[in-house]
């Protein structure tokens, strides 16, 4: 394998001890635009993959982390896509070398996560990954059914699902998250919960199950618009959605938020940054930041990204300095997704500059008489804590959109 030596046995049983994450840390997040095949649900920035240089565009993504993260001594880090495993193995020790030598992400971060596809998760992938720094990974199952994955456009059989895990566990990666999808149309919700308990024989750390979601734009809400694919009853949806949370928790897995389920101290904390609206950096094409009051999100076509790259410019694509509302309506909207662990008032108060109770003190009266939301006191009247009840986090939709801003009034 090409590159320099990663990380040391000691080194990633550093990465497993049971550290907190920083108020004032910041997280970095890296993203591959690429995939073999674009799925047919998905509205994230990918691409198919169509003989692009990879070479050329991993050497885009260290030269924009030079112009930008260097010495950041991020305290997460995560690969995200698209498919980071699709990048060869010594592409891959190239990006993770690359980037320790820039920002020194293998001695500062708590948890570097990867995401992968079964269909490149190989045994020369995961170890190369291991090797270079990442100690988590997240698999794209989607499901254990043949034709659920050929409706979706995935490109890997239930079989090559297994054979990744097995490929992350054999390369020494202890922390494997495996991403599910329930809500298929005329799914039997039987077959669903059989796929849930052969997912939960393998034992991994971390679940993710999402309800299949309709984004604007995607080729699966397209076909629902035009009447090609109908959209599953939405009390049905529900039900899935709370006896699914019901049976992660009898297997052990503690349902975190609306969609992550977690063995104990299995959390991830990179996404626990953003729940909590803590700062990260973000490169590559179509990456998404929040530092220092500044949203930012590159350019996201793959070429035009490497393009201002190399001609020594900024990729970014956008950026705007949050107003104070919107910053406090973020975080409400991240925080309260957490339902045990709700948003620290205090916090809230520091980072946005406004007081929500005397903001929305009405609202907040009368979202707690209909049993919606909580407002906790710490121990001897210290700090508040803002959390959903059960019946409010089933409703969290409902609930954000009372705390909406406002449009500004145009003046004439």
């Amino acid at each position: 394998m090409l590159g320099k030596p990663g990380l040391t046995t000691d080194a990633h049983n550093k990465n497993e001890s049971n550290q907190s994450l920083k108020e004032n840390g910041v997280s970095l997040y890296v993203h591959i635009p690429f995939c073999v095949s674009k799925c047919r649900y998905c509205d994230f920035n990918s691409y198919a993959l169509r003989e692009q240089d990879m070479q050329r565009h991993v050497d885009a993504l260290l030269r924009e982390a030079k112009s930008r993260i260097v010495d950041l001594r991020p305290q997460t880090v995560f690969f995200g896509g698209g498919t980071p495993s699709i990048l060869e193995p010594f592409l891959l020790m190239e990006l993770l070398d690359g980037l320790d030598d820039i920002c020194g992400f293998r001695d500062s971060a708590l948890e570097v996560t990867m995401e992968a596809n079964p269909e490149s998760l190989d045994d020369a992938t995961a170890k190369a990954a291991y090797e270079g720094g990442v100690d988590r990974i997240s698999i794209g199952f989607q499901s254990l059914q043949e034709d659920v994955l050929r409706a979706y456009d995935r490109v890997h059989s239930p079989q090559d699902s297994i054979c990744a895990f097995h490929a992350a566990r054999n390369a020494g990666i202890k922390r494997i998250n495996i991403d599910l999808i329930f809500a298929y149309p005329g799914q039997d919700p039987a077959q669903w919960f059989a796929d849930l308990e052969k997912v939960h024989a393998l034992h991994p750390d971390h679940l993710s199950c999402y309800e299949l979601a309709y984004e604007p734009g995607t080729a699966l809400t397209r076909l629902k618009d035009v009447g090609r694919w109908q959209a599953e009853d939405p009390d049905l949806c529900f039900e899935l959605f709370v006896e699914t949370r019901a049976r992660n928790e009898a297997g052990g897995f503690a349902a975190y938020e609306v969609s992550a389920f977690a063995k104990p101290g299995e959390q991830s904390l990179h996404n626990l940054t953003y729940w909590r609206n803590l700062e990260y950096v973000g490169i590559g094409a179509g990456a998404a930041g929040w530092h220092r009051g500044v949203r930012r999100k590159n350019i996201e076509r793959p070429e035009e990204y490497e393009a201002a790259v190399f001609a020594g410019q900024d990729p970014v694509g956008e950026s705007e300095n949050s107003s104070p509302e919107t910053i406090l309506f973020d975080a409400l909207m991240m925080g309260l997704r957490l339902p045990k662990e709700g948003v620290d008032l205090a916090r809230l108060r520091r980072i946005s500059g406004l007081d929500l109770e005397k903001l929305h003190g009405p609202l907040l009266a009368e979202l707690q008489q209909e049993q919606m939301v909580e407002v906790l006191k710490g121990r001897c009247g210290g700090a508040k804590t803002l959390r959903t009840t059960q019946q409010g986090f089933l409703l969290l939709d409902d609930i954000l959109q009372r705390f909406l801003p406002k449009p500004p009034t145009l003046s004439v």
